[in-house]
């Protein structure tokens, strides 16, 4: 299967499972590195030396390697031990998967071309729909998220309102299932605004949101699937104007 990975002292970047203490840091560490390819699909993981250098015991480790099993990003034969499975395993709808792979430090380009084509077949509709469904308090979260947008110099803050923006118009939608999608929205968009909030410096993305609100806010539903059909597509091209930089340098 492949040569064993005996050490791991990379960075741990912070996921929902930083905060469960050292079973879900080491969690977190070894998921971040198989996602991000420090850890190729084949290799063995080394029980022993993970204990060592993360100064966990046996039990940590084997339930930390639990969760990655039950994640698709691991398994284990006898005779071999753990191993990292093939990526057409990985449940790539995984919350925490969708975080590593929108690592700020290293964000999945695969991820954030995806995530465009995805975005643009679900939020037009569900922007349609909020512009006939939506009530007075969701129309409230949504202009409340423009506005922190529109206001904030703060990169962290403009991110947060732009994640809480595009999550009101899918609770405005009144579809549960489509409202579901923000497992999948909010790390890559966070991964997505990390690379272009913060390499491009232009305020127009400004004006779309605001059109799609107003669209929203007069329940125009085609004014409001167009005017985020035309947002998706600015998006998307901005992030991948930032990527071919990003790749060229």
């Amino acid at each position: 299967m492949g040569r064993r990975v005996d050490s791991m002292h990379e960075h741990m970047a912070p996921t929902a499972f930083s905060r469960r203490g050292l079973h879900g840091q080491l969690v977190d560490a070894l998921g971040s590195r198989i996602v991000g390819g420090r850890i190729q699909p084949g290799e063995t993981i080394d029980g022993q030396a993970v204990e060592a250098e993360f100064d966990v015991s046996r039990t940590v480790v084997r339930e930390a390697l639990k969760v990655l099993t039950a994640k698709g990003l691991v398994d284990a034969r006898p005779r071999l031990g753990t191993f990292v499975r093939d990526r057409v395993h990985w449940n790539l709808l995984d919350s925490d998967i969708m975080a590593w792979r929108g690592s700020a430090d290293s964000p999945d380009r695969r991820l954030l071309l995806e995530l465009g084509e995805v975005r643009a077949i679900v939020e037009p509709g569900a922007a349609a729909l909020a512009a006939s469904r939506r009530t007075g308090a969701q129309l409230v979260r949504i202009r409340t998220a423009l506005l922190v947008m529109e206001d904030s110099a703060d990169v962290e803050a403009t991110i947060d309102a732009d994640i809480e923006f595009h999550l009101g118009i899918l609770a405005a939608a009144g579809n549960e299932l489509m409202e579901r999608f923000e497992v999948m929205l909010v790390p890559a968009l966070r991964a997505r605004d990390n690379v272009t909030l913060r390499h491009e410096h232009g305020r127009e993305y400004l004006v779309f949101h605001r059109e799609v609100f107003e669209a929203i806010e007069r329940s125009d539903p085609a004014g409001a699937e167009h005017r985020m059909r035309a947002l998706l597509t600015t998006a998307a091209e901005d992030a991948e104007q930032v990527l071919r930089k990003g790749a060229r340098a």
